[in-house]
C-alpha cells in the first residue's frame, strides 16, 4: 500500500482539517479518513481484496468528485439508458474521478467480482464505462451506486458528456502549453544573454542574476507544465512498468537539476534544454491529441445524425421528448426536414425519405403507410406519424456505432509485436544513456556535456511511435470505413481482409438482389391456387426471400396464408409441416427426393424451384426468377482483377446457378447445404488459401464463422450479422471491393509506422549518443517521430471513395 501523509486522507489524499479527521480500525491498524465516505470506500475496496489499488495508483489531482457520495439517481433516469440484450442489460457511463490507468484496474476488477455484472470496459482516453449485467440481480441504480461508493461517480454517457470531458482535457493541456511557451520565449532573452557573455565576457554577478532569472522562469516550466510528464513517470515507477514519460522525466530533471548546481558551482547552465524539451513535447501531445479526436470523430458523426428529441403523440398531443425514452409502439411525428429518430413503421401518411446513411445515395426513395424507416435517414417531403419498432439504444444508428467503438477496441496481431518491443525498449534506452553518459566521461568530456549528450539520448528515444504504429491506423481505418458503410469487427478482422485471396459467394441475396418474384406455378393433380396455398402456409413463418417471393405472389392472387406452427426448418434444403391431418414437403428436388417422394420427368428450367409433396404425393413445383444486383458483375470483374479467386456456393439447382455464373463469369458449385459449405470454406484454408465468405442467411452462419472472414450486407438475417466479422451497412457488392482495398491500404501503413519509428530509433539513438544531436533538437525529433506516425494514419481518412479498382502492390 503507499505511503500517505499523516495529514491526508489515506483514500482520496486531501489534506484533513483540524479536528474533522474520521478515524478507522481496519485489520489492527488505524486510518484516517476526510470524510466517512472515504472510509467507507476504503472499506470496500480492501474488503473486496483489492487493495493493491493504492500501491499501484498515482493521483495527478487529489480528491473525489464533489457530491459523489451522497449523489443519487433513480431508477426511473437510470432506466432510460439501459439497453436490453440477449443476455441482459447494458448502459454506459462516463466517470469523473479517473485520474490514472490504476483506477482503470480498480473500476474493472471491482465490478467483475460483483454479482449480476457479466462484463465491465472502461475506456481510459474516453473515461466511458460499458457494463453488460443482469437488472434482475442488480439493477441499475444499485450498479451506479456500487462505482459511487469507491469514489466515482457515473453519469449515464451522453456525446455532450463526451465532448466537455474533452474540451476541458484539452483545455488544460493548451494552458500547460501556452504557460510552458510563453515562460521560454522569456527564458530566450536570459540565455542570449549568458552566450553574448560568454563569448565577449560578463561580470560574475550578471551572469549570476541572469542564471537566476532563468531557474525562477524555468521552475514553473518544469513542474506545472511538466507535470503530466512528471505524473506519468512517477506512476510508471509504481506499476513497474516504465514508459516513455519516465525517459521524458529522467531527461528534463537531469538538465534541471545540474543547472541548479552549476549555479552554485559557477558553471555553465542548461535551463533552456529543460523548458524546450517540456515545451516541444507539450506541442507533440497537443496535436496528438487533436488527430487521436479526429481519428475517433466517426462514431461520433454517426450518433449525430439521430436527433436527440423527438415529437410523440400520446393522447392526441404532441410532446417533444427525449429520444432515449422512446420505446417500442410509442408513435411520434417527424416533420419534413427532421431526421428519423429511432427505426420505425409509417403508420400514416406519405413521404419520400433520404436514405443515404444507409444505401450511401442522397435520393429520394418514396414511403408510404407500412414502408420501415431506419433511424438517421431524412424526410424530406411531408410530416409522417412512425410507429416506433425499436428503443433508440437498439436503432440502426446505434448499433452500428457499437460496432465501430467494438472494433476500435479490437488489436490486430501486427501489434503485438511493438506492445512486446515496446515494452523491453524504455530500460534498454536507459542502460543506454548511462553508458553514454560513462563513456563521455572516461573519454575527458566534463561532467555538464556528458550528462546533456545522455540528456539526448532520453529525450530523442521515442517508445511511443511503436506503441501508436498500428492502433492509430486500425482506429482511423475503422472510423473512414464506417463513414462509407463498412464496419470491420477488429483489428485482427482488417490484417486478415489485407491477405485475402479467395472470396466465395452465396447466392441468393447476395449476388442476386433477394427479391424473388413468381414467374410460374406448375401444379399436378390439382390447381394452382391449392398448390399456392400450401406452398405459403408452409413458408409463413420462414425469413428466407424464396419465402417472401411465394408469399407475394400469394397475396397477390388473394390468397391469406395460415397459421403454421410445426414447421420445421432444414437449412439450405428445405422445409416440413407434420400437421394432424397431412404431412407437406416443400424445397428443393434433391431434398424431396431424399424423403423418399418420387418426382416425375419435368422440364428443366434456369431459374429457382420450390418443390412441393404432401403425405409423400408430388403436389407440383413454383418456380422463381430473381434478377442480379446491378453492380455485381462489375465487383466480380474487379475481385478478378486484383488476382482473387471467386467462386460461387449455391443450394440451389445446377441449371439455375449456372445461369447466374455464366453471365458474372464464376466458378459455382451447385446443390450445396450449410455443411458443404462449411466443410468446402475449412478444406480451402486447410490448403493455404485465405478465404472470404460472402452470405446474408442463417443457412450461411457456419460458413462465415468457418472462413478466414465473414461478410455480411445489410438487410441480412440478424444470425449472418452477428456471425459475420466484415458487415457492410450498405447493401452494394462493391463495398466488398472498397472494404479490402482500404485494408490492403492499412497494412500498408501501419507497415510504414512501423519502418518509420524502427528506423527512427536506430538512426537517432546512435547520433544523440555520438553527442550530434543536442537536447533541444532530440524532444523537436521524438515530437516530430509520435507526429509523422499519426499523420501518417490519418492519410487513410483522406483515401478517396472510389475504391472499385485495387491498386497493383497493395498486398
Amino acid at each position: 500500500m503507499g505511503e500517505v501523509a499523516e495529514t491526508a486522507c489515506e483514500h482520496c489524499g486531501l489534506a484533513i482539517a483540524a479536528g474533522q479527521a474520521v478515524a478507522a480500525s481496519l485489520g489492527g491498524e488505524t486510518f484516517t479518513f476526510c470524510c466517512r465516505g472515504c472510509a467507507g470506500a476504503y472499506r470496500i475496496i480492501t474488503g473486496a481484496g483489492l487493495g493493491e489499488f493504492y500501491r499501484r495508483r498515482t493521483r495527478p489531482e487529489t480528491g473525489v468528485p464533489e457530491g459523489v457520495f451522497e449523489a443519487e439517481t433513480g431508477d426511473g433516469y437510470l432506466e432510460k439508458f439501459v439497453r436490453p440484450t440477449a443476455n441482459g442489460a447494458e448502459i454506459s457511463f462516463l466517470l469523473e474521478g479517473i485520474h490514472c490507468t490504476s483506477c482503470i484496474w480498480l473500476i474493472e476488477h471491482l465490478l467483475a467480482r460483483t454479482r449480476g455484472v457479466a462484463r465491465a470496459m472502461l475506456n481510459y482516453s474516453s473515461h466511458r464505462l460499458r457494463v453488460s449485467f443482469d437488472p434482475d440481480i442488480l439493477p441499475v441504480r444499485e450498479l451506479a451506486g456500487v462505482i459511487r461508493s469507491i469514489g466515482y461517480l457515473p453519469r449515464p454517457f451522453s456525446l455532450d458528456a463526451a465532448h466537455s470531458l474533452h474540451e476541458r482535457t484539452q483545455r488544460t493541456l493548451l494552458i500547460r502549453f501556452g504557460t510552458a511557451a510563453f515562460l521560454s520565449m522569456q527564458l530566450m532573452g536570459y540565455s542570449l544573454a549568458l552566450y553574448a557573455g560568454y563569448f565577449r565576457g560578463m561580470e560574475d554577478s550578471s551572469r549570476t542574476l541572469m542564471q537566476l532569472l532563468s531557474a525562477a522562469v524555468t521552475t514553473p516550466v518544469v513542474f506545472f507544465s511538466g507535470y503530466p510528464f512528471l505524473a506519468g513517470a512517477w506512476r510508471s515507477l509504481q506499476n513497474r512498468r516504465p514508459g516513455m514519460d519516465l525517459l521524458i522525466s529522467l531527461g528534463v530533471l537531469a538538465a534541471y537539476c545540474y543547472s541548479l548546481m552549476a549555479v552554485l558551482l559557477g558553471r555553465e547552465v542548461y535551463f533552456y534544454t529543460a523548458a524546450m524539451i517540456i515545451t516541444l513535447l507539450l506541442l507533440g501531445r497537443l496535436l496528438e491529441s487533436s488527430a487521436r479526436h479526429r481519428a475517433g470523430a466517426g462514431i461520433d458523426r454517426l450518433l449525430r445524425l439521430s436527433p436527440d428529441m423527438a415529437l410523440k403523440i400520446a393522447g392526441g398531443r404532441e410532446t417533444p421528448v427525449d429520444c432515449s425514452s422512446l420505446l417500442a409502439g410509442d408513435l411520434v411525428l417527424v416533420r419534413p426536414g427532421d431526421r428519423f429518430p429511432v427505426d420505425g413503421v409509417i403508420s400514416r401518411g406519405t413521404t419520400e425519405v433520404d436514405e443515404a446513411v444507409l444505401t450511401g445515395e442522397a435520393r429520394p426513395v418514396l414511403k408510404e403507410a407500412g414502408g420501415e424507416v431506419i433511424s438517421g435517414a431524412l424526410n424530406l417531403t411531408a410530416a409522417v406519424k412512425v410507429r416506433v419498432a425499436r428503443a433508440a439504444a437498439e436503432s440502426f444508428v446505434a448499433r452500428v456505432a457499437r460496432l465501430v467503438e467494438d472494433a476500435q477496441n479490437r488489436k490486430a496481431p501486427v501489434q503485438a509485436l511493438a506492445d512486446r518491443l515496446a515494452a523491453v525498449f524504455v530500460p534498454l534506452v536507459m542502460l543506454l544513456a548511462a553508458g553514454t553518459i560513462t563513456y563521455w566521461l572516461f573519454r575527458g568530456q566534463d561532467i555538464g556535456s556528458a550528462l546533456l549528450i545522455g540528456v539526448s539520448v532520453l529525450v530523442v528515444a521515442c517508445p511511443c511511435a511503436l506503441g501508436l504504429a498500428t492502433p492509430t491506423a486500425v482506429l482511423v481505418a475503422g472510423g473512414s470505413a464506417a463513414a462509407r458503410g463498412i464496419l470491420f469487427r477488429g483489428g485482427d478482422v482488417l490484417e486478415r481482409s489485407a491477405g485475402i485471396n479467395t472470396v466465395a459467394f452465396d447466392k441468393t441475396g447476395t449476388l442476386t438482389a433477394g427479391q424473388p418474384r413468381v414467374v410460374a406455378v406448375e401444379a399436378v393433380g390439382g390447381g394452382e391456387k391449392e398448390l399456392l396455398e400450401l406452398a405459403a402456409r408452409l413458408e409463413s413463418s420462414s425469413s428466407h426471400p424464396l419465402a417472401a417471393g411465394i408469399l407475394a405472389e400469394a397475396r397477390a392472387r388473394g390468397i391469406a396464408p395460415g397459421a403454421a406452427s410445426a414447421v420445421r426448418v432444414i437449412a439450405g434444403r428445405g422445409l416440413i409441416l407434420a400437421a394432424a391431418s397431412r404431412r407437406i414437403v416443400g424445397g428443393s428436388r434433391d431434398f424431396l427426393e431424399e424423403s423418399g417422394i418420387e418426382i416425375p420427368p419435368l422440364p428443366s428450367t434456369n431459374n429457382t424451384e420450390v418443390h412441393l409433396a404432401v403425405d409423400q404425393t408430388y403436389r407440383g413445383r413454383i418456380i422463381l426468377q430473381d434478377r442480379l444486383r446491378d453492380e455485381a458483375l462489375i465487383a466480380v470483374r474487379e475481385l478478378g482483377r486484383a488476382g482473387l479467386n471467386t467462386i460461387m456456393l449455391t443450394g440451389d439447382n445446377r441449371a439455375a446457378a449456372g445461369e447466374i455464373a455464366d453471365r458474372l463469369g464464376i466458378a459455382y458449385i451447385a446443390g450445396m447445404d450449410p455443411q458443404a459449405k462449411t466443410a468446402w470454406v475449412n478444406k480451402r484454408i486447410s490448403a493455404g488459401d485465405r478465404v472470404m465468405m460472402v452470405g446474408d442467411g442463417i443457412n450461411d452462419g457456419p460458413a462465415l464463422a468457418a472462413a478466414s472472414v465473414g461478410c455480411a450486407m445489410a438487410g441480412s438475417t440478424d444470425f449472418a450479422l452477428d456471425t459475420a466479422e466484415l458487415v457492410l451497412t450498405r447493401p452494394n457488392l462493391l463495398k466488398i471491393v472498397e472494404a479490402l482495398t482500404l485494408a490492403r491500404r492499412a497494412m500498408r501503413i501501419i507497415r510504414q509506422n512501423l519502418f518509420w519509428a524502427f528506423a527512427y530509433n536506430l538512426l537517432a539513438l546512435p547520433l544523440a549518443a555520438a553527442g550530434k544531436l543536442a537536447p533541444i533538437y532530440a524532444a523537436g525529433a521524438m515530437a516530430a517521430s509520435s507526429v509523422c506516425v499519426l499523420l501518417n494514419s490519418l492519410r487513410l481518412s483522406r483515401v478517396g471513395k472510389d475504391h472499385r479498382r485495387f491498386e497493383a502492390g497493395d498486398d
